[in-house]
């Protein structure tokens, strides 16, 4: 048996001799006499597929472009060197990549060169279905263990509840993941020797640099991440952190960037030595304004709007804030005319300012209200060595967001 390190790079080639056999050929190809081994176009290659749990998807897609569970070699460019991954008695093992696209197939061949069976080992499309490297783990989009003598790979379906980590966050929600082992055995046959779900992880197609947010209280500091290579991503100015050694405080408020989009967004918890987060929870207030030519008043002092507490989501020290329902940003408390003058009157009139009747159009007036989003509220609750406590984030919305 003979045996050739996997090298996963794949070049247009040339013909093959009528005269000599697949397997003469084949060494052929290995000793460098000759550049290329062109496959038998009329030949054809069963596809296999394995029925296991959550691969439906994958599935369902690759039968579309299979022909009664079969492919024609016709599809595939011809082999060089660094296509063939190993060489047995009886068979040969191949890398297979398709014409037209970036489909990468595993498939072993007999000794007289005909097809046992393939199994595609490299594909993508949309936010569907991704049968490649995840975040970044592997360099190269097939990647071969030596240690196992199997090829392996991540399966990934994009979906709405995603559990990222710190270390690895990305805006692509990813529904199931899993982590596989494929292989080919000593009779030829495509064999799986491991598919296992790897969680609901996150996937991210480029490579920006992450840029961590941080707010710190005694107990507990609480992140949440952005890319580099998207400013408008960025929560809050990363210079700001607050450190656990400062004066012990309940909330901290931090001022979000413009037009920051803070909705579905994913925190990560980190909790200090001995302490439990218990739960997480999240409010929104609104406020009224009197928006002027160039100038705003708000009453941040009067009447707001503070909406009950939901509860979000915490799995693995990890959640997501809540997105508003259409209306939730201009809900208000009741109010009459004249409270309405008295705190125009108190918050937004200078001293020596006209009455409000003689006010320039271009000032803010009483008559011209706008009711906006002032803040969201974040509450995390803990068990402690002092007992229970909780800690509030007040992310204040620029105006206009």
């Amino acid at each position: 048996m003979r045996v050739l390190p996997c090298l996963l790079l794949l070049l247009p080639i040339g013909g093959a001799l009528a005269q000599t056999t697949f397997s003469q050929r084949l060494e052929q190809l290995m000793e460098g006499r000759r550049d290329s081994l062109n496959l038998d176009e009329s030949a054809w290659m069963n596809a296999v597929q394995f029925d296991h749990s959550d691969w439906d998807v994958f599935n369902q897609h690759e039968r579309k472009s299979l022909d009664h569970g079969r492919l024609s070699l016709a599809r595939f460019r011809p082999l060089t060197r660094q296509d063939i991954v190993e060489v047995r008695d009886d068979h040969t093992v191949l890398l297979l990549r398709e014409k037209q696209g970036s489909r990468i197939h595993l498939a072993s061949f007999d000794s007289a060169g005909s097809p046992i069976e393939g199994f595609l080992l490299h594909d993508r499309f949309g936010y569907l279905y991704e049968k490649t490297h995840r975040a970044h783990s592997f360099d190269t989009p097939i990647h071969f263990n030596p240690q196992q003598n199997a090829f392996e790979f991540y399966q990934l379906t994009y979906g709405y509840e995603p559990i990222p980590t710190l270390e690895s966050p990305t805006q692509d929600p990813i529904y199931h993941q899993s982590f596989n082992q494929v292989a080919v055995d000593e009779e030829g046959r495509i064999a799986l020797l491991l598919s296992e779900t790897t969680g609901q992880r996150m996937f991210h197609r480029t490579r920006d640099p992450l840029v961590v947010h941080e707010v710190a209280f005694h107990e507990l500091s609480l992140f949440t991440v952005s890319h580099g290579g998207e400013p408008r991503d960025a929560m809050w100015d990363p210079t700001f952190i607050t450190h656990g050694d400062m004066e012990s405080h309940d909330s901290i408020t931090v001022h979000l960037t413009f037009e920051v989009p803070w909705a579905d967004r994913f925190f990560f918890l980190e909790p200090a030595a001995g302490v439990t987060i218990t739960d997480v929870a999240q409010r929104h207030e609104n406020v009224m304004t009197f928006p002027g030519d160039g100038s705003t008043c708000a009453l941040q002092q009067w009447k707001r709007h503070q909406s009950q507490w939901t509860p979000l989501n915490l799995e693995e020290e990890v959640f997501q804030t809540r997105r508003l329902q259409p209306g939730e940003d201009q809900l208000f408390p009741e109010y009459t005319q004249e409270e309405l003058r008295t705190a125009f009157s108190t918050e937004c009139l200078w001293p020596g300012a006209p009455p409000i009747e003689d006010l320039s159009p271009m000032e803010p007036h009483p008559d011209d209200t706008r009711i906006i989003l002032d803040r969201i509220v974040l509450r995390v609750r803990y068990e402690g060595p002092s007992g229970p406590g909780e800690k509030h984030l007040l992310m204040m919305v620029p105006s206009g967001c």
